[in-house]
């Protein structure tokens, strides 16, 4: 289910228990419970799974843009001495003349270390704009690997400071003011409840 569905289901079984004639206020409250917390954890699992495939998806992009191919004996050598002399560049206009010069030299195994560290200081904030332009140039030697670098840069990661996707749902009028950890332990009573709207356990 997505995030929407668990919210939209929740917000039913929450109704139907508030118009149960048979049950009483105490039972009613923790049918209610049990509902708001096994939603939670339905919208965290469902963040989790989204996180999962976000990491899958970037982690593939960047070995597709920046990533060195399966080597060994020199050409790993070669690979590894490029990643350590490319991590001495601290100006973005410095790395990118030395991307020209591996370009222009046909050095793949420079451009690539180049290339997968100006991505890693593009991420940074505020001071990574400066090496957009070396991620860009690479970016475009790189032949049919643009749209990549385009989805790689759109990618959101789920759950974070400014998405709401996974919040809790609200807590039904009924439980008052309760705090999550409140609710959590009123959803821990022994009280049985029948019904498909509220099951004995969560």
């Amino acid at each position: 289910m997505t995030p929407e569905q668990i919210r939209e289901s929740y917000n039913r079984q929450i109704e139907n228990i508030r118009s149960r004639n048979d049950l009483t206020t105490q039972a009613k409250q923790v049918a209610m419970a049990r509902a708001h917390t096994a939603a939670a954890a339905k919208l965290d699992a469902a963040r989790q799974a989204d996180q999962q495939q976000y990491q899958a998806r970037r982690s593939q992009l960047e070995k597709r843009l920046f990533g060195n191919r399966d080597l060994s004996g020199a050409d790993a050598i070669s690979a590894r001495d490029a990643r350590e002399r490319v991590a001495q560049y601290t100006n973005p206009d410095e790395a990118l003349a030395a991307y020209k010069r591996a370009q222009r030299d046909g050095d793949r195994d420079m451009m690539r270390a180049l290339g997968s560290w100006a991505a890693d200081q593009a991420a940074l904030p505020i001071f990574g704009d400066a090496w957009r332009p070396l991620v860009d140039e690479h970016a475009a030697a790189t032949p049919g690997y643009a749209g990549n670098l385009e989805e790689l840069r759109s990618l959101r990661e789920p759950g974070g400071y400014d998405d709401t996707t996974y919040m809790s749902p609200g807590v039904p009028s009924e439980l008052g003011r309760m705090s999550p950890q409140q609710v959590a332990s009123l959803a821990d009573s022994d009280l049985t409840i029948y019904g498909n709207d509220a099951p004995e356990a969560a």
